[in-house]
């Protein structure tokens, strides 16, 4: 600290220029759910986004890597807002199948909701989290809502004052914990725009995920939707497989599904090859953008920039940083033209 370093007079936490650009980001997850961070899985019903929440639970609790992702292993508190037996059983089958039938005792449940608006739901979750960490000698590094409806009380997802109150609650949880939020949540009527409720919700994140069910099989497909501070991983799917926890008083078995973290490329005929042969360094977004350009263009729909932004986000993708990107490639490698805001195919004169 130089002599007027020594003379401030606020309280503010001043930093000189770039100072601490190579601070690494401590990570859950990596690659994937950054230490400390408020993030969001959402999707319509039906599609397994709470089968990934309770695989991602039992691997942080269990310090086992993910889909080939180092884990920074801790406790998890996981709030099952929906009550029932469901959660439990998708961890018991995640026991049998991937824990050696070994019960995580640093993973625990609430099987009812708790309300992040509310000052008192605060403070037994905060004292929740030390009675944890005492219990087992290890900090509770995830908490996890499932789902954002059913622990949003009697406010209105939609409007901005009740959606910041909620926020507000969760970062005064994450503050006095220090561990990360996963805010298990719902897909809106139209699924095409996004998770449910106010866009104040998805502002305040700093990692987002889209779940959709892959076809009608026990499979989902990952999106990343928004990545604060890291690069975006790409778009992943999962099988789930059925696993038989116990047999019941009739003698029937009863089963649960859990979720193979081992990635694999969608089915999704959107992300599967199309361009033509020979083109070099061709990822998985370029591929999407060129289906959507002649799926566009096939069906003699107008095909311009706003309008493929908009057909790439109903995918999941997100288009905010590298879209122009990928159409530049296109363009350079002479597949599309841009003629002024119309975007057609160089090949077919389209």
């Amino acid at each position: 600290m130089t002599a007027s370093d020594r003379t401030l007079t606020t309280s503010l936490p001043l930093r000189r220029g770039s100072e601490g650009f190579n601070t690494s980001q401590d990570y859950l997850v990596k690659g994937l759910i950054p230490a400390g961070a408020l993030c969001s899985i959402y999707g319509p019903g039906g599609s397994f986004k709470s089968f990934l929440a309770v695989s991602l639970a039992c691997h942080i609790a269990s310090g086992t890597s993910w889909g080939g992702r180092r884990v920074n292993q801790g406790a998890v508190l996981f709030i099952a807002g929906e009550g029932g037996t469901g959660v439990s059983r998708r961890i018991r089958a995640w026991e049998l199948s991937v824990n050696d039938e070994m019960a995580l005792d640093n993973l625990f449940r609430v099987d009812c909701p708790f309300f992040p608006a509310a000052p008192g739901s605060i403070e037994q979750v905060i004292l929740a989290a030390k009675d944890i960490q005492n219990m087992t000698g290890m900090p509770v590094r995830l908490i996890i809502l499932d789902t954002l409806a059913r622990c949003f009380g009697n406010s209105d997802e939609n409007t901005a004052r009740d959606m910041g109150a909620f926020i507000q609650g969760c970062d005064a949880i994450r503050y006095h914990t220090r561990a990360a939020m996963m805010i298990v949540h719902h897909s809106g009527k139209d699924q095409e725009r996004g998770a449910r409720g106010s866009s104040a919700f998805q502002a305040a994140l700093d990692a987002e995920f889209n779940v959709r069910r892959e076809g009608r099989r026990n499979a989902i497909t990952l999106s990343c939707t928004k990545m604060k501070d890291a690069e975006m991983p790409e778009v992943t799917a999962y099988d789930l497989e059925e696993v038989v926890i116990y047999t019941d008083s009739d003698g029937e078995p009863v089963t649960s599904l859990v979720l193979n973290d081992e990635p694999r490329q969608p089915d999704d005929d959107l992300l599967s090859s199309g361009i033509p042969p020979g083109v070099p360094h061709i990822t998985r977004n370029h591929t999407a953008l060129w289906r959507c350009i002649n799926q566009r263009i096939s069906q003699n729909k107008p095909c311009t920039r706003a309008l493929l932004r908009d057909d790439l986000r109903a995918k999941g993708i997100n288009v905010e940083k590298k879209f122009s990107r990928w159409l530049e490639k296109l363009m350079r490698e002479q597949l599309i033209v841009l003629d002024g805001e119309q975007i057609r195919l160089l090949d077919t004169g389209k």
